[in-house]
């Protein structure tokens, strides 16, 4: 761009100061540096175009026009040294040639132009363009040119003078049009094209006149107005190009208002045209914006068809005809103003029984006809402005208004006896029940949505129940609604990082140094405190966030690990992994991420796995499991001796820790059956080349015991409770190691 704009400054300049001078009569220098110096300054905007193209985006439309440019120049060298001075002018000069070659070029240019900055237009669009277009060029030619025509008769060269306003009034027009499309993003460098165009074509409107008239003189203002057009090129090339920030979806609202109007000023012109016998051109565009007009009516009807058809099958199933789960949540958001303005709104959840059982007997085709029928049946009994949905599956749903609870149990028991009749499918009789759970607003809820969520909690304790149909009860029903509160909250505490880690230290009876720790999860819950694991596992566990809540907990945990190692404590990290994560085939590489990021050692981490898990998809917690021990990180059966213990799965599965049940180490003291179970488990451990982990030391007794025995790690309150890092840090920091025996 600073190429580009030197040149205009040097050439332009130049230009413009001999072209004032000499318009004020100051010496033939001056004259002559106007006149020769008009060429030099073509040249130069055709240079400038081709740098134009070369510094960013556009680079056809700028050589085109940079082409377009050449092709004048090329029109006004001929005129200057070989036409200026005949005594007799040809019919068509060369020079109206080449000055006519330059429309095609700049029309393509500016087509791309306008392309360039509407890159996802619709052919909708383009009409738009083309009415806008074509009307103004029409104005224009019946503002002037029908005149000039009447006056030039059959004369070769008053017709070819007359072209030029013509050809400008095509490049006008796809102007307009493209300015409509492009609105406010067009931009500097668009507006000073718009001006640059409108004086050309201004200019030469003018010079059509005066060469009618025979009072065109070469050299005159009439010069110095086309010079201030090609100024106007030049500083268009001079602009920096703006961001393209066309939203194609914005563009169907905006201009429809322009090509409306332009229709109807090109239909007033054909109409003047028809009682006044107005000029061809003017009529030939007018009549072409109309048409355009025209095209463009079409194909908004066919958009608006689509649309409508869009929009319906986005909101119908395609099973039933029913409307469908956006439908239903579009209505309940409705829904929402009307409670607020105190209507009653009852919200029906409807569960077909044993339709699983239906499909995996007889097919999924018998339940897909059994689906349908039902929505027909359902409808029968429903008013016309009552909305009946299917949610999904075998789950249907029904919005009725100005119901309160007692009424919409009513209709609920209506809805059940349709399915007394039997159901004809296929040549079979299929008996099916439903249960039907409901909510009312705002006697339940003030917000529709969670109406739907209650009456949803309603029919799950229908069904359990074999009820038929109830009413959504607080007493009954409010544990699960809370539920849903808690999984929020948790999914919430997740994202904010209310979880926090306890570090309980494991201590090497071999050395008595406190080797690692076990991290333990808590949750920092901003109203209710300090939740320990048994107040949300569960409850992550059946809200799907398990597999989260444990690659968080392993990321923390690497993290104060990467702290302490910095401070001059290696310490090895003891996690615990859930049923999704041993399920996840990704998961090693999850883990082997979460070290790298931390640049520790895979031996560092330790995953512990109790046995429950690892019986309930053994084949797939294998694969990963041994991906993991070829990756180094270490594998614990936790709590061993409490599920299915099996030396068969200690063989085959890649396991480097046991740690005993705290059941068998807490009692071992007192019982000789649990001192001999500790004993076989650590001699089967050992047997195995793994370390046997005692967790749930609670006393010095118990500790002396392990120690005699020979066990590796013991981990328990008597050593220390779970700690904050700060905390650990510190009780590490002042420990003494004679909690061992001697």
């Amino acid at each position: 761009m600073v190429a580009v704009r030197a040149l205009a400054a040097v050439f332009g300049g130049g230009w413009v100061l001999a072209s004032l001078a000499s318009a004020a009569g100051v010496g033939t220098a001056a004259s002559f540096l106007a006149e020769k110096g008009k060429l030099l300054f073509l040249a130069s905007l055709v240079v400038m175009f081709v740098v134009r193209g070369l510094a960013g985006p556009g680079r056809t439309a700028w050589w085109c026009l940079a082409g377009a440019m050449a092709s004048y120049l090329a029109g006004a060298a001929t005129y200057e040294f070989s036409e200026r001075h005949l005594a007799v002018v040809p019919d068509l000069p060369w020079s109206d040639v080449a000055f006519f070659g330059f429309y095609p070029l700049a029309f393509a240019g500016l087509f791309l132009l306008i392309r360039l900055r509407t890159r996802t237009v619709t052919l909708s669009t383009w009409l738009d363009c083309a009415v806008t277009g074509l009307t103004t060029a029409a104005v224009a030619a019946a503002a002037a040119l029908g005149a000039l025509l009447q006056q030039a008769g059959g004369d070769v060269l008053f017709i070819a003078s007359i072209g030029y306003p013509v050809a400008d009034l095509f490049l006008f027009g796809l102007i307009a049009g493209g300015l409509v499309v492009i609105g406010r993003d067009a931009g500097a460098g668009w507006w000073w094209l718009i001006g640059g165009f409108a004086v050309f074509l201004v200019a030469d409107l003018t010079f059509a006149y005066q060469v009618v008239h025979g009072t065109y003189v070469v050299g005159g203002p009439l010069d110095t107005l086309w010079g201030l057009a090609f100024i106007a090129f030049g500083l268009a090339a001079c602009v920096a190009p703006r961001p393209v920030r066309f939203d194609a979806t914005a563009v169907p609202q905006r201009p429809l208002v322009v090509p409306a109007a332009c229709a109807l000023v090109a239909l007033g012109i054909l109409f003047r045209g028809y009682l006044t016998g107005g000029d061809p051109v003017a009529g030939s565009l007018a009549l072409g914006a109309v048409l355009a007009a025209l095209a463009r009516t079409g194909l908004t009807f066919r958009d608006v068809r689509a649309l409508g058809d869009s929009r319906r099958q986005a909101r119908t199933d395609e099973l039933t005809g029913l409307p469908n789960r956006r439908s239903v949540f579009e209505s309940l958001d409705a829904a929402d103003e009307r409670l607020a303005a105190g209507a009653t709104i009852a919200v029906l959840v409807l569960d077909l029984d044993r339709f699983k059982e239906i499909n995996d007997s007889l097919g999924h085709s018998v339940g897909d006809a059994l689906l349908r029928e039902v929505g027909g049946r359902l409808r029968e009994e429903l008013r016309a402005e009552d909305l009946l949905a299917r949610l999904g599956g075998d789950e249907f749903v029904v919005l009725a208004e100005e119901l309160d609870a007692e009424s919409a149990l009513a209709m609920a028991q209506r809805l059940r006896a349709q399915f007394l009749r039997p159901f004809l499918l296929g040549g079979l009789e299929l008996t099916v029940d439903v249960s039907i759970g409901l909510a009312v607003g705002p006697e339940h809820s003030g917000n529709s949505a969670e109406l739907l969520q209650l009456a949803d909690l309603a029919m799950y304790s229908t069904k359990a129940g074999r009820l038929g149909a109830t009413v959504y009860d607080e007493a009954r029903d409010g544990h699960g609604r809370h539920r849903l509160e808690d999984v929020s909250q948790l999914r919430r505490a997740l994202d904010r990082g209310e979880l926090v880690l306890h570090y309980q230290p494991k201590l090497a009876l071999s050395t008595g140094a406190i080797e690692g720790v076990e991290a333990l999860v808590r949750w920092q819950h901003p109203t209710r405190g300090l939740l320990y694991p048994d107040a949300f596992i569960d409850l992550a566990e059946t809200a799907g966030l398990m597999s989260r809540l444990t690659t968080q907990v392993i990321d923390m945990a690497l993290a104060q690990c990467r702290v302490w190692a910095d401070q001059g404590r290696a310490l090895t990290m003891a996690v615990n992994v859930s049923p999704s994560n041993l399920v996840d085939e990704q998961f090693p590489d999850v883990v082997a991420e979460l070290l790298a990021a931390q640049g520790l050692p895979t031996g560092i981490l330790v995953l512990e796995v109790t046995e429950s898990l690892l019986m309930e998809d053994r084949e797939r917690a294998v694969r990963v499991l041994s991906r993991l021990r070829d990756d180094g990180v270490g594998v614990a059966i936790d709590d061993y001796g409490t599920g299915h213990s099996s030396l068969a799965y200690l063989a085959a599965l890649p396991v480097t820790e046991l740690k005993l049940d705290r059941t068998f180490v807490s009692a071992m003291t007192g019982s000789h059956r649990a001192e001999s179970i500790v004993t076989s488990t650590l001699q089967l451990a050992h047997a195995l080349g793994l370390v046997l982990v005692a967790e749930g030391a609670e006393d010095q007794a118990t500790v002396d015991a392990l120690t005699m025995l020979g066990c590796d790690v013991v981990q328990g309150y008597h050593l220390s409770r779970p700690l904050p890092p700060d905390q650990l840090w510190s009780w590490l920091e002042d420990r003494s190691p004679a909690v061992v025996a001697d």
